[in-house]
């Protein structure tokens, strides 16, 4: 967030763009023609600009992002975290959560089962706090699939901010991407000739 800050100072201060003419990085000389196809102010916009744009998205995605993203950074460590920590009651939420009708399924290792779709009747709900060893043991493989299949919905819950946020922090590291390009081919156009 600092970076659109420190971008603002330097593109308003006219003495800041004089200095950064790149032309030192690139190692052209002071009256030769100049090695860019992008003036140092475009390319000083272009970060202001993307580091703007990589903000905002960073920001949608921190408050729009599920909680649960928090826990577990994919759904096997999901599964794992469940297995360790979550009581029943926890886990009852999860697959009445899954077994709603307006449950958009993800993951087809939870849904098809021997070649047929499992049907919509909860297994969980009917163990008591005490007795969650014996309801591992007796179905650990269909809580592992119901967490992953929980944890992959989530991660598809607020479409438009995810999109959103794709589309601004794609744009952001894009026109980052232009001055880094434009001082690279300054750079190597530069330097090759010295090899030779």
């Amino acid at each position: 967030m600092l970076i659109p800050l420190v971008g603002y100072i330097i593109l308003f201060n006219d003495q800041f763009a004089e200095i950064s003419s790149f032309r030192m990085i690139a190692g052209a000389e002071s009256d030769a023609s100049t090695p860019f196809f992008l003036t140092s102010l475009t390319k000083m916009k272009l970060v202001f600009i993307g580091s703007l744009l990589l903000m905002i998205s960073n920001f949608i995605f921190r408050v729009f992002s599920p909680e649960i993203l928090k826990l577990a950074k994919g759904d096997i460590e999901f599964s794992a975290r469940v297995t360790e920590r979550y009581s029943v009651h926890e886990l009852s939420r999860m697959e009445r959560d899954v077994l709603s009708d307006h449950w958009q399924p993800r993951l087809s290792l939870f849904w098809i089962v021997q070649g047929q779709t499992r049907a919509k009747k909860p297994l969980v709900s009917g163990y008591r706090p005490d007795v969650r060893s014996q309801m591992f043991s007796q179905r650990g493989d269909y809580i592992s699939f119901l967490a992953r299949e929980w944890w992959t919905g989530e991660m598809h819950t607020h479409r438009v901010a995810r999109c959103v946020s794709l589309v601004t922090g794609s744009i952001g590291f894009f026109l980052l991407a232009m001055p880094t390009l434009d001082i690279s081919q300054a750079v190597i156009a530069n330097f090759l000739p010295s090899l030779w």
